[in-house]
């Protein structure tokens, strides 16, 4: 019986730690401040049952004002919990600390506050705290007829709350410094000199040298792409979603003979098919409603260069047909003109799809098909490249230092096993929106195994479909956790100098965790 309580604790655990996954992951989507402050409300109020919500910041300037930004279901005359809960605020602000009321009309610290006849029956309230410093505050309210918020719900939105704090300043960052820079005034020349720098920049970082891989299966594809650089032939990259196509597009433009000329990115699957062929082709005046002018598309811009494809498995049929034009004449024909133009350039395009399937089922040309596929390169998926996983994680992570000002951002060596050892469906975008997310929630500036997702985690507790690990989710990470010490001393020994600097820890952190998990190792 205790194994089956421990075995539902577990699943417990892991249902809410992917749940507050699930919104960290779609906030770190996201870089517009409302858009990530809307995610926020939104998951919260589905997940708590809440009637509303609030999001306030606090003014920058005078750093007591609190700006109304985001709300949910709350009529903008509403009383609660922005205008009249100014106490409330006020009292979260002052003790620094989140506030639980559970029935507003018999709380003692808030006499002379009204529900409303129960329609702000029970608050919520958390500050959002980054730094140590409070940048706004989330509210959320509901009615009599609900009852007020459990303890887990509670305890659910105050994790959401803190970790998002974080991405939500780190945007606010971002906008704030895009406004300054807006104000900046830059002469023409310095303007042109930028600009030839920086095309120097882009062509040295899609170097193939630079592309993250030793594995046999990246060096392969190396080779190929080495060899394609300089044709202008069509170029096919196949490859599951996520394995870097259009980087790899990139890299054999920037290392070809059209390295000087544009390169031209479109995805072919998110437009409607007028607007697709609108936007590749271009259009004349009075083509559509709204086409107010001629607009030249992404082949005529592309022209000399190279125009990437992306999706091109789902393309519509008739913008196939133009796509296959081009590729046998070079010949486009904006929407709505009676003349055709021509232009120079060449195709890569990529997929992720069974073109040979699709040319089956009828809803991809085969002569096309064939056109594209004069030369073929095909990614392989991350769990094919395990040995490469380290080299990206430091990459992401080198990355990451910039971006987050944060020059000391690491891993464990625990973390780093089990993300060689996970298998990645999501591919290299999967690992680094997890290395993104994971240095984000990190409270150390260390990522170590329990900073790591739901789903990477739990991977480590399954071995050939039996449970290796069992018990409460801390419980499982420490068994990890020590698992992997008791390995490491083994490799060496017992030796703690070389395991602690083997593990990315210091002698003394060793040693601490050794005597936390009463491990045996002898003298040293």
């Amino acid at each position: 019986m205790n194994k089956e309580n421990e075995k539902e604790d577990l699943h417990t655990a892991l249902d809410e730690l992917r749940f507050i996954n699930h919104i960290i992951d779609k906030i770190c989507r996201v870089r517009e401040t409302n858009h990530i402050m809307s995610i926020i409300i939104n998951e919260l109020t589905s997940a708590t049952g809440a009637d509303q919500g609030v999001i306030n910041l606090i003014s920058p300037n005078t750093r007591a004002d609190l700006v109304t930004i985001v709300r949910k279901n709350m009529p903008s005359d509403s009383e609660i919990p922005y205008k009249v809960s100014s106490l409330i605020t006020g009292w979260v602000l002052r003790e620094n600390t989140f506030l639980k009321i559970d029935d507003l009309d018999n709380d003692d610290r808030f006499k002379g506050l009204s529900s409303e006849n129960g329609r702000f029956k029970s608050v919520l309230c958390f500050p959002m705290i980054v730094r140590g410093e409070t940048i706004g505050l989330t509210s959320l309210v509901r009615s009599a007829e609900k009852g007020h918020f459990s303890n887990h719900q509670c305890r659910q939105a105050g994790i959401v709350v803190s970790q998002s704090a974080q991405i939500l300043s780190n945007a606010l960052l971002l906008e704030e410094l895009a406004r300054k820079n807006e104000l900046l005034e830059i002469s023409a020349e310095k303007l042109r000199n930028e600009n030839v720098r920086l095309q120097e920049e882009l062509g040295t970082s899609f170097a193939f040298e630079n592309i993250v891989g030793k594995s046999k299966a990246i060096r392969e594809v190396l080779a190929l792409a080495s060899k394609f650089s300089d044709n202008n032939s069509p170029l096919l990259i196949l490859g599951p979603t996520g394995t870097g196509k259009e980087l790899m597009a990139r890299a054999i433009h920037y290392n070809g003979n059209r390295r000087e000329k544009p390169f031209v990115v479109k995805n072919c699957g998110i437009k409607t098919e007028s607007l697709l062929e609108a936007e590749l082709f271009g259009y004349v005046k009075g083509a559509f409603t709204g086409a107010d002018k001629n607009k030249p598309g992404l082949f005529k811009e592309a022209d000399g260069g190279t125009i990437f494809l992306d999706e091109i498995g789902d393309a519509p049929l008739s913008t196939q047909m133009a796509i296959l034009r081009v590729l046998e004449t070079g010949e486009i024909r904006p929407v709505g003109a009676s003349h055709t133009d021509f232009v120079d350039v060449r195709v890569i395009s990529a997929t992720n799809r069974d073109l040979r399937k699709k040319i089956e089922d009828g809803s991809f040309r085969e002569d096309l098909f064939y056109r594209l596929n004069t030369f073929t390169i095909e990614l392989p998926p991350l769990s094919k490249r395990a040995d490469d996983i380290p080299l990206l994680v430091q990459y992401f992570l080198k990355k990451l230092r910039t971006k987050l000002s944060d020059d000391t951002l690491s891993i464990s060596s625990a973390a780093l096993e089990l993300l060689t050892k996970y298998s990645w469906p999501g591919n290299i975008r999967q690992l680094e929106n997890e290395i993104e997310r994971a240095a984000v929630t990190s409270s150390s500036g260390t990522i170590d195994v329990s900073d790591l997702s739901p789903d990477i985690i739990s991977s480590a507790i399954t071995s050939s479909g039996a449970i290796k690990y069992r018990g409460p989710l801390r419980e499982i990470v420490a068994k990890i956790e020590k698992d992997i010490i008791v390995a490491t001393l083994k490799d060496n020994n017992g030796n703690i100098m070389k395991t602690s600097k083997d593990l990315g820890l210091t002698r003394k952190g060793l040693k601490d965790k050794i005597s936390r998990y009463k491990i045996d190792v002898g003298k040293d």
